[in-house]
C-alpha cells in the first residue's frame, strides 16, 4: 500500500469523460485534474470508459479494469462519476467516487421531477458511493443528496479546479480581435452547451431579448465544444457570463469567468452562490426572464470587469490536486481500519 509520500501514489483514474478529437471540450476538467494530481508527484493513469458511444462500453470496461488492477500497478483507482463508480466498484483497490452533478441529483424532466434513466444512475450513483472507501462531493449540495450519514461522513466537498495559467485576466480588445469580433458590442457569453435541455438556453435567449426592451442591446455568444486551450479568450472578450442552469453541481464555467475577471450574471444553483456573491459587480438572480435581464443590465451598465483574485488563491489546479491526494491517502486508511 502506498505511504504518505504522495510521490508513491500509484492511481488509477477511470472515467466517462474525456477529451476526444471530435469533442476536445469534453471532460477536460477530469484531464485538467487528474494531470495536475501527477505533476505533484503519483503516478496517474487514466481509463476512458466512452459511454456515448454504447452503453456496452461499461460493460466491456469491467474486465479490463480487472485485469488492469491484477497488473500490480496501482494502489488506488479513483471513478468520475457515478455510473463509472459502479464498474470501478468490481476491483479489490481503495476506490475514490467523484460526483458530479446529476449522477446524484437527476437530470431535470422540464416538469419539476427527473428522467426515468436519471433516477436509475441515481440509484447506481447511491450504490458506488456505498462502495467507495472515500466520496468526493463537487458542491456541498451533493454531499447532502448521498442518502447513507456513512456516505455523507465520509464525503469531501472539493470543486474543480481551473488552470490559472490559461484562466487569467486578459485585455477584452485584444481578446475580440483575435477572434474577430465587434471592439464596440456587448457579448453576453453562454459557454455551456444548448442542446442540453437543463442548461436552458430558451431562458438565455429570452432574457437577451427582455435586456433589449429594457432599452441595452447585447449578442448571446453561445460556445460549446471548444477546446479548453481557447476558452480564455472568449471569457476575456466578454463583457460578462450567463448561467441559467435548472441544475449544476460546481460549474467549471463560473469559476473559469471569474479567474478571467469577467463578472457572472447567474440563476442560484450548485455552488454558484459561494464563488459570486462574495465578488461586488457579479449579481444572483432569480430564475425568470425579468430578472436575468435586469441582472445582465446592471452588470453592462458597470465597469463589465470584476476581481477573481480570491476565486484566483482557492480554485487553483496545484491546491485541489493536493486535497485530492488527501483523500487518496483517507481511502487506503479506510480500506486499511487506520480510517479518520
Amino acid at each position: 500500500m502506498a505511504t504518505a509520500d504522495p510521490g508513491q501514489l500509484r492511481v488509477l483514474a477511470v472515467t466517462n469523460m474525456y477529451p476526444t478529437p471530435g469533442d476536445p471540450a469534453y471532460g477536460a476538467f477530469v484531464r485538467s485534474q487528474m494531470a495536475s494530481v501527477a505533476a505533484i508527484g503519483p503516478h496517474v493513469e487514466v481509463d476512458f470508459i466512452d459511454g456515448r458511444k454504447s452503453a456496452w462500453q461499461y460493460a466491456r470496461a469491467v474486465p479490463r479494469l480487472r485485469q488492469r488492477v491484477r497488473s500490480g500497478s496501482f494502489d488506488l483507482v479513483h471513478a468520475h462519476y457515478g455510473l463509472t463508480g459502479i464498474v470501478a466498484a468490481v476491483q479489490p483497490l481503495p476506490l475514490v467516487v467523484s460526483f458530479c452533478g446529476d449522477d446524484l441529483l437527476g437530470t431535470p424532466d422540464g416538469h419539476g421531477g427527473t428522467t426515468t434513466k436519471s433516477r436509475a444512475f441515481r440509484w447506481l450513483s447511491q450504490l458506488a458511493a456505498l462502495r467507495a472507501d472515500a466520496v468526493i462531493c463537487k458542491s456541498a449540495e451533493l454531499r447532502d443528496a448521498l442518502r447513507r450519514a456513512d456516505d455523507r461522513r465520509r464525503a469531501w466537498v472539493i470543486p474543480n479546479g481551473v488552470d490559472l495559467e490559461l484562466f487569467s485576466p486578459g485585455s477584452r480588445a485584444e481578446a475580440r480581435s483575435r477572434l474577430g469580433f465587434d471592439e464596440h458590442e456587448h457579448l453576453v457569453l453562454f459557454p455551456h452547451t444548448p442542446a442540453v435541455a437543463r442548461k436552458r438556453v430558451d431562458l438565455a435567449h429570452d432574457a437577451i431579448r427582455e435586456l433589449a426592451a429594457l432599452g441595452r442591446a447585447a449578442r448571446l455568444l453561445l460556445v460549446s465544444g471548444v477546446a479548453q486551450t481557447d476558452m480564455p479568450d472568449f471569457y476575456r472578450a466578454a463583457d460578462c457570463m450567463l448561467l441559467t442552469s435548472d441544475q449544476e453541481g460546481s460549474p467549471n464555467t463560473v469559476k473559469e469567468a471569474l479567474c478571467c475577471d469577467v463578472p457572472v450574471v447567474s440563476v442560484d444553483t450548485g455552488d454558484v452562490h459561494r464563488w459570486i456573491a462574495p465578488i461586488a459587480g457579479c449579481r444572483l438572480v432569480k430564475r425568470n426572464t425579468r430578472a436575468i435581464a435586469e441582472g445582465l443590465a446592471q452588470v453592462l451598465a458597470g465597469d463589465r470587469r470584476i476581481d477573481g483574485s480570491e476565486v484566483r488563491t482557492q480554485i487553483g489546479l496545484p491546491a485541489i490536486a493536493q486535497q485530492l491526494v488527501r483523500v487518496y491517502h483517507e481511502a487506503i486508511a479506510h480500506r486499511t481500519g487506520r480510517a479518520r
